[in-house]
């Protein structure tokens, strides 16, 4: 059960708290990453899990404040709750800081593969065998054929 419906401005503080602390995480991925620390990276991904998980029951707590869920909806929700619009400049305010959370999030992930792929052309050169050059797919990706069996897999 969740409990009863926080105020909204209680809500949009947790989400706020918990961005500032994805925001932590993902620095602390990205000093990772620049160090090539295998075992910060793994630390920095699970925390972010633990992260995106309180952040949708934060956000799940605020469509419970409101009543409303994301969206137009959810705006027009924080507006009769306070005509003033301080709760709706603070939501929208937010949404811009979480999109920019995605945006390094995603730019954090495509470290971590062109590290993996790295490694991969790395193991392949080791191991003796040809290293092909990287195809184009349909959606200007690069293809790289896969060599031997995954870093991650037992």
């Amino acid at each position: 059960m969740s409990g009863p419906a926080p105020e909204p401005g209680a809500a949009l503080a947790e989400l706020d708290r918990l961005a500032a602390r994805m925001e932590t995480a993902l620095d602390d991925e990205q000093a990772a990453l620049a160090a090539r620390d295998a075992e910060a990276i793994a630390a920095a991904a699970a925390r972010k899990a633990e992260l995106a998980a309180a952040l949708e029951s934060a956000r799940a707590a605020l469509e419970r404040a409101t009543g409303a869920a994301s969206g137009p909806a959810l705006a027009a929700a924080l507006r009769r709750a306070d005509p003033d619009g301080a709760l709706e400049q603070r939501w929208e305010a937010l949404r811009a800081r979480l999109a920019a959370l995605r945006r390094r999030n995603r730019a954090n992930g495509l470290a971590i593969e062109l590290q993996r792929c790295a490694a991969a052309r790395a193991l392949a050169v080791l191991r003796g065998e040809e290293a092909e050059a990287p195809t184009y797919g349909p959606h200007g990706a690069a293809r790289v054929p896969a060599t031997g069996r995954s870093l991650g897999r037992g």
